[in-house]
């Protein structure tokens, strides 16, 4: 069952002068820019075959360069019907094995897409086994955003991200993984897929990562499998070594680890609920196109297959107004409890995608989901009044922007 005693927030400081540094913010609901993210899952093949993949059965199917030139003029269409700018990322199956169409793409992009009200902002989700220096460079030229697909240490990584043959990938990445490292101006993350048959792993993946990786880090909870009572109570516990890590690092000062998902609580903390970060815009300003052209409220539900409730259009037909109607309408959070909770602002709840994985509706919140988000809440807060308490320089600066006398 949902828990219906909400923790309670802290008083671990008042609210900041200034939010993340950024000019054209993407995920807030009172952005300046409308801004239409269009994905395009390149091709449904991969050389990995890893074993929570949802991105469905890898086969030698790619996009055609047609339905791809079809999808971004629909979506510049659509941007200029709300007035707004496109952002354009990449993804599989391992869209790496489609470099030439990725790189066709963005010609397109750069020669057709208006700069005002905003020039479109590129990204791709990878496995970094294909990432070579050549094609870091050309991606960094282009500032280009990298979704980092690696699951912390080799033990971690290697039980889930292997090859067909059952080898693990982690030995192949480390090149590729140098080459960021190197390049600290180019913006990455690194994407941790926390599964029950590797949380176990979690604590030892992270420290791993922080040591050998200078960018930020994301946690990918599999909300597509179920979770034990005894996988969650694993999850507290590395949870709570994670925090006593993120604690150690701004004690140390030179450099703090930095974990999206603990971050983004903290923020929603000091920000207002009307500037919360959890709005879905799936079916609106969320879509993802799969190799065939059709439509889908999300790139998490392209590996779906063609279930007519969460397609919303093709690019060859253009879209159905009625289904994206339905959609928007449709997705949110109309679970009970979920109203009488004083996190409600600080939770991904109304994620759209998230809610179907995991309960089977796009406006229903799982246990799991409401479980899992006390959690980060509960080690954020803990890690921020602990470190506002210390008045924390690193602290201090990376949240306030201001330097404590």
């Amino acid at each position: 069952m949902l828990l219906s005693e909400p923790h309670l927030l802290p008083p671990f400081g008042c609210a900041p002068t200034i939010h993340k540094k950024t000019t054209r913010p993407t995920h807030h609901p009172g952005m300046l820019i409308p801004t239409l993210c269009l994905t395009l899952c390149l091709t449904h093949n991969c050389n990995l075959r890893c074993r929570y993949c949802y991105a469905g059965r890898k086969r030698q199917h790619a996009m055609s360069p047609d339905t791809a030139r079809r999808a971004m003029e629909l979506a510049l269409e659509e941007a200029q019907r709300i007035g707004g700018a496109v952002d354009l990322s990449f993804f599989g199956g391992e869209p790496l094995l489609e470099w030439d169409l990725l790189r066709r793409c963005y010609d397109y992009m750069q020669e057709h897409a208006p700069t005002e009200p905003a020039p479109v902002r590129y990204g791709i989700t990878t496995n970094m086994t294909l990432l070579t220096p050549d094609k870091l460079e050309w991606l960094q030229e282009r500032h280009f955003k990298l979704g980092l697909s690696i699951d912390g240490s080799p033990a971690m990584h290697n039980l889930n991200r292997r090859y067909a043959s059952g080898r693990g990938s982690h030995e192949a990445i480390l090149p590729a993984l140098e080459w960021v490292n190197a390049h600290p101006e180019l913006d990455s993350r690194a994407i941790c897929v926390v599964t029950p048959n590797n949380v176990h792993l979690l604590a030892e993946g992270i420290t791993w990562l922080h040591t050998h990786y200078h960018g930020r880090i994301g946690l990918n909870l599999d909300y597509w499998t179920e979770w034990a009572d005894t996988d969650f109570a694993t999850l507290e516990t590395r949870m709570e070594q994670i925090s006593h890590l993120i604690i150690s690092t701004y004690r140390e000062g030179s450099k703090p680890l930095h974990l999206d998902n603990i971050e983004d609580k903290i923020y929603s903390h000091l920000n207002p609920p009307e500037k919360d970060c959890s709005h879905c815009r799936i079916g609106e300003r969320e879509w993802a196109v799969s190799v065939d052209g059709n439509i889908f409220p999300c790139s998490r539900l392209v590996g779906q297959g063609d279930d007519p409730e969460i397609i919303f259009g093709s690019v060859h037909s253009g879209i159905d107004r009625a289904r994206q109607n339905w959609l928007i309408a449709t997705r949110g959070n109309r679970t009970p409890e979920c109203r009488l909770c004083t996190l409600r602002h600080r939770c991904m709840n109304s994620c759209g995608c998230t809610n179907r994985a995991a309960s089977g509706h796009w406006d229903q919140v799982s246990p799991f989901l409401c479980q899992s988000e006390q959690l980060m809440i509960r080690t954020a807060d803990t890690i921020a009044e602990q470190l506002y308490a210390e008045r924390n320089p690193a602290f201090i600066k990376h949240f306030y922007h201001r330097q404590e006398n």
